[in-house]
C-alpha cells in the first residue's frame, strides 16, 4: 500500500479514537483517579455479595487446579489476579461487574482458558472471573437448536449433540471455549459446509460493561448482536449462547487423513497443496504445517486433509498425498464427535495441555505461494538447528473454503474477514524468557516476509482469536467495521472495562 494511503488509514482511526476518548473520557478518568482497595477488602465484599452457591478466593493461597478453577492454557505473560470468583448465576455476574467497575478493580472472564494474546498482560492486581459453574447444556434436537453456557468447550458438546444426530462447526481443538470462539469468529473444518460459527449464533444473555443483563439476537438488541458476531470480547462476559445445529453430514463422519513428509519433499507437496487450493471444494479443509519431527529428528511437513462428503471422493483426494510417499500416514473415517481430537494424528491432547509458556502469531492467508512455503521451510530448518530451546516451534495453515462464510453479506456481522482464503499461525514453545526472545524476533521475520512476499495483504489482517496482541485494532476489526464499533462500545461498555482481550481501545 503506498504511503500516503496508509497515513490517511491511521489519521482516520486516530481520529476515530480522539472521538471517542472524548465521549466517554469523563468515565474513564473518574475510574481511574481512585486506587484499588487491597486484596483481603476485594475478597471480603465480593463474599458478602455474591450468592451462596458461588465461590470467591484470594489468589495468594490457591492452587487453581486443587480448587477446581480453570487454569490458563498459556502461563507466559500472563494477567495477574489478586482474587478469584466463580460466579454461580446471571445476578453474580453483574454484582462482579459493578463492583469492579465502582472499586477501580480490573477482571477478566475465563471460560475454556485458551486465550493467548499477550494484551492480557497488561492486568495487574485484578479479579479472575472464573465461568466454571456456566456449563450446561440444552438441547432441541426437533427444532435444531442447542444453548450452552459460557463455560462450555467444544469437547463438552460433541457426545451429546452426536447422540441425536446433529453437528455444529467448531474450531480445530476440542479444549477451546465455544463462546469465546465465537466472539471473534469461529473458523474450523466444518466453515467450508455451514459457514463461520458465529454465522449460527442466535442468541446470547450476557452482562454488559454498563452493568446490565441483556439479550442479544435479531431482534433484541440487534446492534450489539452484530458487534458481538466479531468483536464480542468489548461489550461484555457472554453467560449463554443459543445455536442452530445441522443434520448431521454424511452419517456423521469425515474422511480423515494425516501425513508427515520429509523437508526435501517441500516442492512436490506443496504444488499438490497449489493444485487443490485454488479449486477447493466446500467439503475439503487442508491443514499444512512445517515442524520439528521427533521420530526422525528433523524438520518434516505435516499435512492433514479433512473431506467431509462420501469417502470414496474423498480418498481421490488423499490418493495424490499417499502416492507421494509419506513418512507416515493415517487415512481412515471418524465421527465428528472425535474428529478434531483423533485427526493430525492425535495431537489434540498434546496441544491442549494447560499451563505452558507460549507465545502464538496469526496472519489471514491472502495467497498461497510455493515459492515462499518452501523458503520457510528452509527458515523453520535453520531456526531449529540454531535454537534447540525452540524445537516445539511450528507452522500452521488452515485453508477453509469460504464460499458459504462469503454467502453472508459482510455488513450483516462485525467480522471483517470472510474474503480470506485461509490463516496462519506461527506458534512457539518454550522453558525461559531467552528462548521467548529468540521466537519472537523469528516470528516477526517470517510475518514480515509473508506480507512481503504478497501471501498476506499489507496493512496486517489477522483473525482476531489469533492475534499475538501487537497488531492493533485496524488489524483486528477492519477499518471499516471500527466506527460503527466505536460507537457500541460507548453504549453497552462506557468505562471501558472490557479492554483487556484486544481491546477496540488499549
Amino acid at each position: 500500500m503506498p504511503i500516503n494511503t496508509s497515513f490517511k488509514a491511521l489519521l482516520r482511526f486516530a481520529v476515530i479514537g480522539i472521538i471517542l476518548s472524548i465521549i466517554i473520557g469523563m468515565d474513564i478518568a473518574s475510574v481511574s483517579a481512585y486506587p484499588s482497595p487491597s486484596p483481603s477488602v476485594i475478597y471480603n465484599e465480593l463474599k458478602g455479595s455474591l450468592s451462596p452457591d458461588s465461590e470467591v478466593l484470594l489468589a495468594s493461597n490457591t492452587n487453581l487446579t486443587d480448587a477446581g478453577f480453570t487454569v490458563r492454557w498459556n502461563a507466559f505473560d500472563a494477567p495477574s489476579y489478586v482474587v478469584y470468583a466463580k460466579p454461580a448465576n446471571n445476578d453474580d455476574v453483574k454484582t462482579i461487574v459493578q463492583y469492579a467497575s465502582k472499586a477501580n478493580v480490573p477482571f477478566l472472564a475465563t471460560g475454556g482458558g485458551s486465550g493467548y494474546t499477550n494484551t492480557t498482560a497488561a492486568l495487574k492486581g485484578a479479579i479472575g472471573v472464573d465461568l466454571g459453574n456456566f456449563k450446561n447444556i440444552s438441547i432441541d434436537a426437533t427444532g435444531n437448536r442447542m444453548t450452552v453456557g459460557g463455560g462450555v468447550i467444544f469437547d463438552d458438546i460433541f457426545d451429546p449433540l452426536h447422540a441425536v444426530g446433529k453437528e455444529i462447526q467448531t474450531g480445530s481443538c476440542s479444549c477451546v471455549g465455544m463462546v469465546g470462539a465465537t466472539l471473534g469468529g469461529g473458523i474450523g473444518p466444518y466453515q467450508g459446509i455451514h459457514g463461520l460459527l458465529l454465522d449460527a449464533l442466535e442468541s446470547v444473555t450476557m452482562v454488559t460493561g454498563s452493568g446490565e443483563i441483556v439479550t442479544a439476537s435479531k431482534q433484541e438488541n440487534s446492534e450489539l448482536f452484530w458487534g458481538i458476531r466479531g468483536a464480542g470480547q468489548n461489550f461484555g462476559i457472554v453467560t449463554s449462547a443459543t445455536y442452530g445445529v445441522h443434520d448431521q453430514t454424511n452419517n456423521g463422519t469425515a474422511l480423515n487423513g494425516d501425513f508427515v513428509y520429509p523437508a526435501s519433499a517441500k516442492k512436490s507437496i506443496f504444488e499438490l497443496i497449489k493444485s487443490i487450493e485454488k479449486d477447493q471444494p466446500d467439503e475439503l479443509s487442508i491443514f499444512p504445517s512445517i515442524m520439528f519431527d521427533f521420530q526422525t529428528k528433523a524438520t518434516a511437513i505435516m499435512v492433514s486433509l479433512i473431506y467431509i462428503g462420501p469417502e470414496e471422493k474423498g480418498r481421490s483426494y488423499m490418493k495424490p498425498f499417499i502416492d507421494s510417499s509419506p513418512i507416515r500416514q493415517s487415512v481412515g473415517l471418524l465421527p465428528w464427535n472425535k474428529l478434531i481430537k483423533d485427526n493430525r494424528f492425535g495431537v489434540d491432547a498434546m496441544a491442549c495441555a494447560k499451563g505452558g509458556d507460549h507465545a502464538v502469531f496469526g496472519l489471514n492467508v491472502d495467497k498461497f505461494d510455493v515459492a515462499t512455503y518452501v523458503s520457510l521451510v528452509d527458515d523453520f530448518d535453520a531456526f531449529y538447528k540454531q535454537n534447540p530451546a525452540n524445537i516445539l516451534s511450528i507452522l500452521v495453515l488452515e485453508l477453509f473454503p469460504n464460499r458459504v462464510t462469503r454467502s453472508v453479506p459482510d455488513e450483516e456481522t462485525a467480522y471483517p474477514y470472510r474474503d480470506s482464503k485461509g490463516h496462519m499461525f506461527l506458534s512457539f514453545t518454550f522453558q525461559d524468557e531467552a528462548a521467548s526472545v529468540v521466537a519472537k524476533e523469528f516470528a516477526l521475520k517470517t510475518r514480515s516476509k509473508l506480507v512481503e512476499q504478497g501471501c498476506s495483504k499489507s496493512p496486517l489482517e489477522v483473525y482476531v482469536n489469533y492475534a499475538h496482541g501487537d497488531e492493533g485494532p485496524v488489524a483486528w476489526y477492519s477499518e471499516r467495521k471500527l466506527p460503527r464499533l466505536l460507537a457500541l462500545k460507548s453504549r453497552w461498555d462506557p468505562k471501558n472495562l472490557f479492554k483487556w482481550t484486544n481491546g477496540l481501545l488499549q
